[in-house]
């Protein structure tokens, strides 16, 4: 009922299955769900706004779990616009088995995986995209987002092969630990972030870097940040790939 995945529950989920393949792509809507889930407390009217959800909607409401689990067991790949919100809801705020199995499974994203920019879009919003692809609807609800999902790969030529093809990525989180105090400026401009040593990673700068540009990266801090050949070697760093993108789990070392 909120926006937190640490903190706020979920008062609605909405999945689709779809069967593809290399040869066909796209093949056949399997089975879809949506339900409601009462929180046992008022929502913020915030999120009535956002979604529609009222208090009263989502009186007795209760998510099948195991319809849930059995859905995603069955997947090679959970898709969601917007992955960084949806994955982190149902690892922290589902049954253990259903966040346990979420934590296995390869997540996508239609939000980051396809440059809709360099499409032509000037917009990367669910409801913008559709629009723009001369579809209408509803948005703001669980399933049907996940139909207007699907229509973006069904109707984009090419951007489903995009985010597989991102998918199979490989990045790393590199911490540039004890970098001088004068570099910071630097560091934002190369779009590394503030670490304060207060959450999962220690204090330092971090960025998470594709895996073909890692040892050039290396080489800019070694020449730009630490004044030092070979100073980034010792760094900490932690792979990422589709299983755990997306995840809280991803600013870890």
């Amino acid at each position: 009922m909120g926006m937190d995945a640490k903190s706020h529950e979920i008062i609605e989920i909405g999945l689709l299955s779809f069967s593809f393949s290399t040869d066909d792509g796209i093949i056949e809507v399997i089975d879809t769900y949506n339900e409601l889930n009462d929180p046992h407390k008022l929502s913020p009217e915030e999120i009535t706004k956002i979604t529609g959800i009222t208090n009263e909607d989502v009186k007795g409401k209760v998510i099948d779990w195991d319809k849930v689990h059995g859905m995603l067991k069955q997947s090679h790949l959970i898709i969601c616009h917007n992955s960084r919100f949806d994955r982190n809801f149902l690892e922290l705020q589902t049954p253990e088995p259903v966040g346990k199995l979420v934590e296995k499974r390869p997540f996508g994203c239609t939000l980051q995986d396809i440059d809709w920019r360099s499409r032509g879009y000037e917009s990367s919003k669910l409801e913008y995209l559709n629009f723009k692809l001369g579809f209408f609807y509803e948005g703001h609800r669980a399933i049907v987002d996940c139909w207007a999902t699907l229509n973006l790969l069904l109707q984009e030529g090419g951007a489903f092969e995009e985010l597989k093809s991102n998918v199979k990525t490989k990045e790393t989180l590199l911490c540039a630990e004890n970098a001088a105090f004068d570099k910071k400026d630097l560091l934002k401009l190369r779009n590394y972030r503030w670490s304060d040593g207060t959450g999962s990673l220690p204090k330092c700068w971090w960025s998470i870097i594709p895996n073909d540009q890692l040892s050039h990266e290396k080489a800019w801090l070694d020449e730009q940040i630490y004044c030092r050949t070979g100073a980034s070697d010792s760094l900490r760093q932690m792979e990422i790939t589709a299983f755990k993108r997306y995840s809280f789990r991803t600013e870890q070392v």
